[in-house]
Order: C-alpha cells, then sequence, then structure tokens
C-alpha cells in the first residue's frame, strides 16, 4: 500500500464518498496481503484442490443420512472445479470463479434445455456455501469469497420450490400387493405399508418405538422424544387409527420377523434389521426400491430392458429409476389421494402433521383429472336444482 502523502488523500477522499463494496473488498486484500509479508504465518494455504474436495467429502458424507443424494451434489462441485475451471490448488481459485457456479449449475451442467429448478439450485448453492466456508475456515481462499455465493429466493407462496413428485395411487396398490404375497410382514414390507397407510415424515416413522403400536385398538402413536424428535416437537404428536390388514401385518412381524433389539437409548425401535433402530437412509432406499413399477409385478413405463437397466439390477441404484419415489414423494401421493376422496384439511391435518396450508402449497397435487372430479358433484347437484336461473 502506498504511503504518498497523495495516495492518501485520494484514499480519503474515496472513503468519505459513500465507497462501493468492491472497493472496500480491494483495500481489505491490501491489508491482508501486506499483514501477511509481515505474519507469513497468518498468509493463506495452498493445498491441492483434489485433496481439499476429498476430505471436504468424507466430512460430508460422515454427516448426513442421505449419503447418495448429498454425493451427487459434491459430483457437481468437483466437475466444476476440476474440468470447467481447471482449478489445481486453492492459490488457483478466484471470487470471480465462485460467483460463476450459480449459473454452470443452473444451465451448463445439465444435458437438457430446461434449466435446474429454484428449489434443487438453492439447496445445491447452499452446499457450495458450505464447502466455501470450510475453505475459509482453513484458510484457503479470503473471507470475502463467502459473498460470491448468492442463494436463491424461492417464493414458496406462488408455488415456486414445489416437488410435484409423487407416488401415484396404482403403484402404491401393486407394490403393497406384491409385499403382501411375496415379502409378508418383514421390515421392508411394514415400513411401505405404514407409509402407504398413514403418509407419516420418514423422521417419524423411524422414532416409532414396539410400545407405539396398540394391536387391540389398531392405533398408533407418535411421540416426539429428544433422540426422535418430530419435526413440530410435541406439537406433531398425535395417534393414529390403522385400517384394513395393516396392524395384523404389523402384529405377524413384531410376532414372527422382528430380531430382539434395543437401541443405543434402550428403546425398543418398532422398525429395526437387528443393528438398531432403522436409519434415515434405510427407508429411503426401501422406498425407491419398492416404487419402482418393474419391482411389483407392473412394466417399465420408461421403456427400458430391466436386464440393462441399472435402476432395476441394483437396489442400491433404485433412485435412478424416474418413476421410484422417496418417502417424501409416498406421503404426498397419501395426502393427494386422500383429498381426492373427500377427506378434509383438518382430517389430513391430524393424521399427517400438516396444516391446510401447507398441504395446499406442497402436498396436495391433483392432476387435472383429479381436480375436476374433485368438484363434479357440486356442479351435478347445482345443476340439478330446479331454482338455477339458467335453463341446458
Amino acid at each position: 500500500m502506498s504511503n504518498s502523502p497523495d495516495d492518501v488523500e485520494i484514499l480519503k477522499e474515496r472513503l468519505s464518498e459513500d465507497p462501493t463494496e468492491e472497493f472496500l473488498e480491494q483495500i481489505a486484500s491490501t491489508v491482508v496481503d501486506e499483514i501477511a509479508d509481515s505474519f507469513p504465518e497468518l498468509a493463506l494455504k495452498s493445498r491441492r484442490m483434489k485433496e481439499v474436495l476429498d476430505d471436504f467429502r468424507g466430512y460430508k458424507l460422515a454427516a448426513v443420512d442421505s449419503t447418495g443424494q448429498y454425493s451427487r451434489k459434491l459430483d457437481y462441485i468437483q466437475t466444476y472445479l476440476e474440468d470447467e475451471i481447471d482449478v489445481e490448488t486453492t492459490e488457483d481459485f478466484a471470487s470471480e470463479d465462485v460467483k460463476r457456479y450459480k449459473n454452470w449449475r443452473k444451465y451448463d451442467s445439465l444435458s437438457r434445455e430446461k434449466p435446474l429448478s429454484k428449489n434443487t439450485l438453492r439447496d445445491d448453492m447452499y452446499l457450495f456455501r458450505e464447502f466455501i466456508q470450510h475453505l475459509i475456515e482453513h484458510r484457503m481462499v479470503p473471507v470475502r469469497f463467502e459473498k460470491a455465493v448468492e442463494i436463491p429466493e424461492v417464493d414458496h407462496d406462488s408455488g415456486e420450490g414445489v416437488d410435484e413428485k409423487k407416488l401415484e395411487p396404482e403403484i402404491a396398490k401393486a407394490a403393497l400387493d406384491y409385499l403382501r404375497k411375496y415379502e409378508y410382514a418383514d421390515v421392508e414390507h411394514v415400513s411401505i405399508e405404514l407409509m402407504c397407510q398413514s403418509g407419516p415424515r420418514k423422521n417419524g416413522l423411524r422414532g416409532c418405538d414396539v410400545g407405539d403400536f396398540n394391536y387391540s385398538e389398531r392405533l398408533l402413536t407418535f411421540e416426539h422424544q429428544e433422540e426422535t424428535e418430530l419435526k413440530n416437537n410435541e406439537k406433531s404428536e398425535r395417534e393414529i387409527t390403522l385400517y384394513g390388514d395393516t396392524p395384523e401385518i404389523v402384529q405377524d412381524y413384531l410376532d414372527d420377523q422382528r430380531p430382539a433389539e434395543t437401541d443405543s437409548e434402550g428403546r425398543e425401535p418398532l422398525l429395526t434389521k437387528g443393528n438398531g433402530r432403522i436409519s434415515l437412509s434405510m427407508l429411503q432406499k426401501i422406498a425407491y426400491k419398492w416404487s419402482r413399477p418393474c419391482a411389483v409385478g407392473l412394466g417399465c413405463p420408461h421403456d427400458r430392458d430391466p436386464e440393462d437397466c441399472e435402476a432395476a439390477q441394483r437396489n442400491n441404484a433404485a433412485f435412478k429409476c424416474p418413476s421410484s419415489r422417496a418417502p417424501h414423494h409416498i406421503r404426498t401421493g397419501y395426502i393427494t389421494d386422500q383429498k381426492n376422496r373427500g377427506v378434509s384439511s383438518d382430517a389430513i391435518n391430524q393424521r399427517c402433521d400438516v396444516s391446510p396450508r401447507v398441504q395446499d402449497q406442497h402436498y396436495d397435487l391433483p392432476d387435472y383429472s383429479e381436480e375436476r372430479e374433485r368438484f363434479e358433484d357440486e356442479f351435478r347437484d347445482a345443476d340439478d336444482d330446479p331454482a338455477t336461473g339458467f335453463d341446458h
């Protein structure tokens, strides 16, 4: 930084005129560089970007349940850094590269013309920002890099960011029929049975204990506990009735197939494969596995040969099937189906713990025919009213 009187006066003048953020960042960078010259231990570290990515990947995947989902998101960051902008070390990484990631991920990272949805882009940018924060925390890039990460806003009130996937009733019925015949009352069958019977969140389903099921009363209770929290804490606690054959299936599982298992807290988890309480990622895999049409006796709607399809051949790749659905999509399909059957928003709120407003925004996704059929009786009744103002 120059110490000449003229430069100092110019600097004072610019600072007094509401300086731009870029100008302030320039000053900050210059100050940091000069301090680093005097104190080498404060200088930014240079590391190979591949090593940093590997470290971050290991840290992140160890902290989440949906490792497959996060691994794919991390793959995009790696592709951008290594293939798109060819960054070999953290020293090569510039703030302009950080700014460009959003547009690259939204448009250029895709093999289609349609851009990435705002909801997915927002989630990916949160992860990218976390990666930048990791670099900052380990003194590999300047703090100002975090400001270059732009998180898109999603207007949920206007319908943006809504995941429109849902499990269709015919696939749900086929899955239940198949499991009741070929995989009767094992833990995967019971998991799908309860997902399709009551549309629970996977966290809530995972937290159920053996004592929460009452066969004689045909009830399942969702209880908030510190180790297995419900989304809205005690407000999410509720008791629901199980209908049809589901209570018998759950009881047969408890009598014949459930391992005598307790979790680390000494509780008896309702759903277990014998190694503690079932994990969220396992519930995710079960949902994907049994929502593939080809896995439950239906044909492939995508004209694929199951012998050559990775999603059909490998259960761990079931998520790659365009028709497979996560627990959230089963919940959405369940709520939509109940609305189609005329069940009230208040009743669904009691059973599924989702307010009428959130139902309308995120869970009730009828197609055009379903939406028309919901109101047909009202128009038919009005049409039969002799006091109608229009003759037909």
